[in-house]
């Protein structure tokens, strides 16, 4: 028999109980000032289901990402127009329910327009595209949208500079040269690097490292790094990630969980990868809650409905939250078994 909470409570000699049954994950986050969000896909509003998602996403969240609507191709499609129409939906739904947004991305290799990828340029034609770009952008949300991931994925897989469009006619310059006119554009945004793959120390979270260390000694405004933690059910070496949190806090920069998803295989025992899954989540989150840098965790959305796992990882998915059905999952309950025992050990 289900017993209600105040029946309960009577049964117990009206002794309260806390029970998080009905406590969201973003009510227990708020308890220890911290961001806990979500990507929200692309027309999120004019789903079949829309009703149900802003339903639970208002209720468990507190930060939003736009997944793709604020990228090159979406919000500058052609040299001389923008388009904000889009970006400006989901900024109005996350500021109706006190969320704030992380803007994403600024800039990146990927999602370009045809104008940009499909002639050549001169460093300072491109230079002034890019210029122009990121400061209409970060001015036109002045205020509203509080984090941008300004550069995204300027490293390559094995540690070096991405010999992406940016890169070839530019040079690495462009990296701070983007900070620099982000921050003049929106001096109070928080500026972040964001990148995959860079959660251990790596080759390449070496070289971010070292990269965004130079950065910051040369003065240039870059106020947090993004760990995009695009994972599976093995999960990390979790010594070497807590360690590199540390060493990312010790240059002075607050840490975003930016993109996380855990990804499961769609064969085999589903009751075991969830409960690997459950596992995964709740140690992250254990040892992020441990360091006061970091500020933020999100995930890249919220049901396994409308992940983008399955489409790039073959025989893989089921990475997020809520299931299918907006049902919540073993990780969801384990998440909030983390926040309920920091909540505890702070007090």
């Amino acid at each position: 028999m289900k017993i209600l909470p105040s029946v309960l409570i009577l049964l117990l000699g009206c002794v309260p109980v806390f029970s998080s049954q009905n406590v969201s994950l973003r009510e227990l986050a708020e308890k220890l000032n911290i961001y806990i969000g979500f990507a929200a896909i692309n027309n999120f509003w004019s789903l079949s289901d829309a009703e149900k998602y802003m339903e639970v996403a208002r209720r468990e969240f507190n930060i939003l990402t736009p997944e793709n609507q604020m990228k090159w191709d979406t919000i500058h499609p052609e040299r001389d127009r923008y388009n904000f129409t889009p970006a400006e939906k989901h900024v109005e739904f996350a500021e109706e329910n006190d969320m704030i947004v992380h803007g994403h991305t600024l800039v990146w290799h990927n999602q370009l327009p045809g104008w940009i990828t499909g002639r050549e340029w001169t460093k300072e034609e491109l230079l002034n595209v890019l210029e122009d770009h990121i400061k209409t952008v970060v001015s036109h949300f002045k205020g509203r949208v509080k984090i941008w991931d300004v550069v995204n994925e300027a490293v390559s897989d094995s540690g070096t500079y991405r010999e992406s469009v940016w890169y070839k006619t530019i040079g690495p310059e462009y990296i701070e040269k983007a900070f620099r006119w982000a921050k003049e554009a929106d001096p109070d945004a928080i500026l972040i690097y964001n990148d995959y793959s860079i959660e251990e120390i790596n080759a390449k979270s070496n070289f971010v490292y070292n990269m965004i260390k130079e950065l910051k000694e040369k003065g240039v405004p870059v106020d947090g790094i993004g760990f995009q933690m695009h994972i599976d059910y093995r999960g990390l070496n979790y010594d070497s990630f807590r360690r590199n949190l540390e060493r990312f806090a010790k240059l002075g920069l607050q840490i975003y969980i930016t993109e996380m998803d855990v990804r499961i295989p769609l064969s085999g025992s589903e009751e075991y990868y969830l409960k690997k899954q459950a596992e995964v989540c709740a140690k992250i989150f254990d040892i992020c809650l441990d360091n006061p840098a970091v500020k933020a965790i999100q995930f890249w959305g919220f049901t396994d409905k409308y992940s983008w796992v399955p489409g790039f990882f073959k025989g893989y998915g089921k990475a997020l939250l809520f299931d299918e059905n907006y049902n919540p999952k073993p990780c969801y309950y384990a998440i909030k078994e983390v926040l309920e025992k920091k909540i505890e050990e702070r007090k």
